[in-house]
């Protein structure tokens, strides 16, 4: 899915003798546009660590729209999440047809 992705943070540690590591993906969401509602809002998602070194080679100065691929895993005791296993920049035609002059 097509997304704007506007930051990430890597986690690593250990908590209670128990080890994590993962990325937090950080982006935007347009709401429903209602009478109650307007705009977009923030959404966190997590993701695997191996994303580290694909996402600090791209740019965040500004929201890039990213491809976000995911996959329902398992978290224990019958609970699932989705987690961001890809995410790859798109690059728009006006963008690649500047790039290329």
């Amino acid at each position: 899915m097509k997304m704007k992705v506007i930051g990430w943070k890597h986690s690593k540690g250990e908590f209670n003798g128990n080890p994590y590591d993962y990325v937090t993906i950080y982006t935007l969401a347009r709401l429903e546009q209602k009478d109650n509602q307007r705009g977009s809002a923030g959404i966190e998602m997590r993701g695997e660590s191996q994303l580290v070194e694909k996402l600090k080679k791209i740019d965040f100065g500004s929201e890039v729209v990213c491809d976000v691929e995911t996959e329902t895993r398992a978290t224990g005791k019958g609970q699932f999440a989705e987690m961001v296993v890809n995410v790859s920049p798109v690059v728009s035609p006006v963008a690649a047809m500047g790039a290329k002059q």
